[in-house]
């Protein structure tokens, strides 16, 4: 198992890369090192043997002594006619020496019942008053020969030493990358587990640091989607329960004889019922928006006509402003259209200011249009201390209206969930301070399917439509 790890493949090859750059590099350094160190003592040699020729006056033997020690060669004096004359050290003296057609110096020896011979291209010194003088290659091991070897064990150690050290910081990096990585794994059992807490702790800038982050974005996401979920059970079973509830009421006191049946008895239950149809179609509406499966009839429409569009509906009747619902927890679109909201306030036109130019057209698809800024409207009446803005502009390629009311706003620590599904401001569940939380998250997917952009800019909603 360990050998197919990521871990330990990795390892492997820097390993195999480190051993091959390690044995090129001794290999250039030994070729390299060989080819300096001969060319030097060729140079030594050739300066050595220039200054033993000067100091060579005759062929007496502590002559041929002082030349052999300051040339560091063994030497043969000849005549003209190609005879020994001298030689040195005595160690040439088992060796018998001709010469070869070519010029070439041959020298043969029987060495234990065997016979030995060199073959030597050497230049003649011609030094006058003593012969031809000729500096051989050492016959035996000099200090340069054992130079090598002892260059070598150094070259090797040396390389050994970078290689391990380079071993020990691939160890270490390796450590720093995959500690980091393994907790990522771990986390993600942890979460694949039902986990939705598990968070790994992040440390640097680095590229790992950044997909710890984005882990821990997409746990802490998770987490609030389940956390939303589970509250959109619970409130829709609230707002599902508390309509039927009054319907079965209603209905048993009428079977007791309790209450009369009559129309205020029907119209009571149509009511009830015209809010959980309302309820279902915003579920079903949220849902089929989200999947893109929505369809959309798309239309060139003035801006000032969706306006006037979505305030006709509205001034009939709204709800009363002491209900006190949050712009993020109204959740139906057309909820102040309702003709029976107790407690209704009537909207005058005067309470509206527009600054709605009439040359600003958009394609679009005019009854979900009025459902988004009808929800926008009503959102704004709830907070509203005195007026309501509805304004629209063109920018560039795109022509932004907004939406602004002299209240207090949207509290700064809910702006960024204002538009997520089933988020409330007010956690209440009372059916005067508004629903689940669905209607500005359906009023994003509208926004969103005409190819534009909703967002909360304080004290304003902006939606911002292709031009």
């Amino acid at each position: 198992m360990r050998a197919r790890s990521l871990r330990w493949r990795l390892a492997l090859s820097m390993i195999l890369i480190i051993a091959a750059v390690v044995v090129a590099a001794g290999v250039f350094s030994s070729v390299r090192v060989t080819r300096e160190l001969n060319e030097n003592l060729i140079e030594q040699r050739r300066a050595n043997t220039t200054a033993a020729l000067r100091g060579l006056h005759s062929i007496d033997r502590d002559s041929l002594r002082r030349a052999y020690e300051q040339a560091g060669a063994p030497l043969l004096v000849v005549d003209g006619a190609k005879n020994v004359l001298a030689r040195y050290p005595p160690e040439l003296d088992s060796f018998q020496v001709s010469f070869l057609p070519n010029g070439a110096l041959r020298l043969t020896r029987g060495k234990d019942g065997r016979s030995e011979a060199l073959v030597l291209l050497v230049r003649a010194n011609r030094v006058p008053g003593v012969g031809d003088v000729y500096f051989l290659p050492p016959l035996q091991s000099s200090r340069s020969q054992e130079y090598r070897p002892r260059g070598d064990r150094w070259l090797v150690a040396g390389l050994a030493g970078a290689a391990l050290l380079a071993v020990v910081v691939m160890l270490t990096i390796f450590r720093r990358v995959f500690a980091p990585v393994e907790a990522l794994t771990t986390g993600a059992r942890a979460l694949a587990a039902g986990r939705l807490d598990a968070r790994v702790p992040v440390r640097g800038q680095d590229e790992v640091a950044e997909l710890g982050r984005a882990f821990n974005s997409m746990a802490e996401g998770l987490e609030r989607n389940e956390r939303a979920r589970r509250n959109m059970v619970s409130d829709v079973a609230h707002e599902l329960r508390t309509p039927l509830t009054n319907i079965r009421v209603q209905i048993e006191a009428a079977q007791d004889g309790v209450i009369a049946t009559d129309e205020r008895l029907l119209a009571s239950i149509e009511e009830e019922a015209t809010t959980l149809a309302r309820l279902v179609d915003d579920l079903q509406q949220l849902s089929l928006a989200e999947a893109g499966q929505l369809r959309l009839e798309l239309e060139d429409v003035s801006v000032a006509e969706l306006v006037d569009r979505a305030l006709s509906g509205l001034e009939t009747v709204v709800r009363a402003k002491g209900s006190q619902s949050s712009p993020a927890s109204d959740d139906r679109a057309e909820t102040a259209s309702t003709e029976t909201a107790r407690g209704a306030l009537r909207l005058v036109p005067s309470f509206v200011t527009r600054a709605v130019s009439s040359d600003l057209i958009v394609c679009a698809d005019a009854r979900r249009m009025v459902q988004v800024l009808r929800n926008l409207v009503v959102n704004a009446r709830m907070h509203a201390v005195s007026n309501i803005t509805i304004a629209a502009v063109r920018r560039e390629n795109e022509i932004e209206i907004r939406v602004s009311d002299d209240g207090p706003g949207v509290p700064p620590e809910h702006e960024e969930r204002i538009f997520d599904r089933f988020h409330r401001v007010d956690d209440s569940r009372s059916r005067t301070t508004g629903g689940a939380g669905l209607g500005l998250a359906i009023a994003r997917q509208l926004v969103e399917l005409h190819g534009g952009r909703i967002w909360y800019e304080r004290p304003a909603f902006v939606i911002a439509l292709p031009a």
